[in-house]
């Protein structure tokens, strides 16, 4: 135990619970203000039938929001959990509008953002990959099962077909790109 000790980058005086991580005065958190209204819009939701179109459009805007962040900041979270709650919330919004009916429109909106925030990343060099693969898939079985409410066709049968003929579509693709 001769050696000199090597360099902390971290040190420490003792134990003790003395210090803060208290916010400035005066400034609100947004954690506090966030909660507050998503209760008060659930609360409303379940007395007042129109509330879902505030809670979608609420949650609509965060997703919008978390996007533009995503892309900003090249932020691969943000775009796309903004992806996925803006794709949910437009599905909810446009079924309170009576818009659409059924199942499947959701993971449809997913899906097709997935696909579109990929395309998008990849031409900021990312070259597409499991994004795309991922919102492909989403988009074929929401389609589907949107398809399946809305047409009242058996499409149940067809999800396997289609999402082998996307998995192979992908590989042969793939492995196109890798020759050159």
């Amino acid at each position: 135990m001769s050696k000199p000790d090597s360099p902390k980058i971290i040190g420490s005086d003792g134990w003790s619970f003395e210090g803060s991580w208290s916010a400035p005065r005066g400034r609100v958190p947004l954690l506090g203000v966030f909660l507050i209204v998503f209760g008060l819009l659930l609360v409303a939701g379940e007395f007042v039938p129109w509330a879902a179109y505030g809670t979608a459009a609420f949650f609509l805007a965060i997703g919008v929001v978390l996007m533009a962040v995503g892309l900003r900041d090249k932020s691969d979270l943000a775009l796309y959990l903004g992806v996925f709650m803006a794709g949910i919330a437009a599905s909810d919004f446009l079924s309170a509008a009576s818009v659409i009916h059924g199942d499947g429109w959701g993971t449809l909106f997913v899906g097709l953002g997935f696909m579109a925030a990929s395309l998008l990343r990849s031409s900021v060099a990312h070259r597409i990959g499991w994004a795309f693969v991922l919102g492909a898939i989403l988009a074929v079985w929401g389609g589907i099962q949107a398809a399946r409410t809305e047409l009242n066709f058996p499409t149940d049968k067809l999800i396997g077909p289609v999402l082998i003929i996307l998995l192979g579509v992908w590989i042969v693709s793939r492995r196109r790109t890798q020759n050159r």
